[in-house]
């Protein structure tokens, strides 16, 4: 059993801890084999390589002829798998709709597939322009979730976060039949990202699962009357020679639905303005 446990060891890579690994310890022998068990249960025509990253085990593997890893907890449970994807192999509609958006001119670098429990499969395309590097999250279908800025290692941002069940139930309740396709958890609050009646849409909660907002964007046109000819009037009395950039986002939180509208100047300068349905200017 010693030598049978020194050997997973030095698969998995912990180089490090094989002298203290290489004892009688029976419950290191049963996490490894629960991880290789769980692996194969997933993917049975797969021989992985293993090895760890702070306290995830990742089994390195091909997956369809493509190079991926799939992350794992020391309980053996299946957190995600990444695929790295040629370009090619990318649904159609999400080449598409990358021709069609404002980063066509923009080189594309590095596809991954990202797959995890419970939640819609994602394709997150990295492309250039200059020194700017930029990571597109799309679905399957070709609707853009959301553009940041690329980091340096992006493997650990894609690990689902565990939502609390005043979260998941409130999605259930207002957005029947969406499709989770990212989480997130910063500055004291869980960030999801939807798919809802084909709508990429933010939801934000609090720590304790409260719902704080949910937004998405919407076309310049859909805009009401009155909110559009709010927009002339703080244009006209405050930002002479500001135009809007980007599209709108409407706000929906639980004091009202507001429009979030980004102006921009010649010079580079934004301003941000939100207006109520009706057309009041909110401070």
């Amino acid at each position: 059993m010693k030598l049978r446990l020194c050997f997973f060891m030095l698969a998995l890579g912990i180089c490090g801890a094989v002298v203290q690994g290489c004892d009688d310890n029976d419950d290191n022998l049963d996490v490894l084999d629960k991880l290789q068990a769980a692996f194969s249960q997933k993917y049975p025509e797969a021989s992985p390589k293993w090895k760890t990253r702070g306290n995830y085990y990742i089994a390195d593997f091909q997956n369809q002829n493509y190079a991926a890893e799939a992350w794992f907890t020391s309980d053996a449970v299946w957190l995600m798998t990444e695929t790295d994807l040629p370009y090619a192999a990318l649904p159609e509609a999400v080449k598409n709709a990358f021709q069609n958006s404002e980063y066509r001119s923009w080189r594309p670098d590095d596809v991954d597939m990202i797959e995890r429990e419970s939640m819609e499969p994602v394709y997150v395309l990295e492309v250039e322009q200059g020194s700017r590097e930029m990571d597109l999250y799309y679905n399957a279908e070709g609707i853009l979730i959301k553009a940041v800025e690329d980091s340096e290692d992006d493997s650990e941002d894609y690990l689902p976060i565990e939502l609390p069940e005043e979260v998941k139930n409130f999605l259930q309740e207002k957005y029947a039949a969406s499709k989770i396709v990212e989480t997130d958890q910063e500055h004291g609050q869980f960030e999801v990202d939807i798919i809802h009646d084909g709508v990429a849409k933010e939801v934000l909660f609090d720590n304790s699962g409260n719902w704080l907002s949910s937004s998405w964007e919407i076309s310049l046109d859909t805009l009401p009357e009155v909110v559009k000819t709010a927009i002339r009037q703080e244009i006209n009395d405050k930002y002479v020679g500001y135009e809007t950039d980007d599209e709108p986002e409407l706000v929906e939180t639980p004091d009202g639905n507001y429009y979030r509208i980004e102006l921009e100047a010649e010079d580079g300068r934004e301003v941000i303005l939100k207006i109520r349905e009706d057309g009041t200017l909110l401070k």
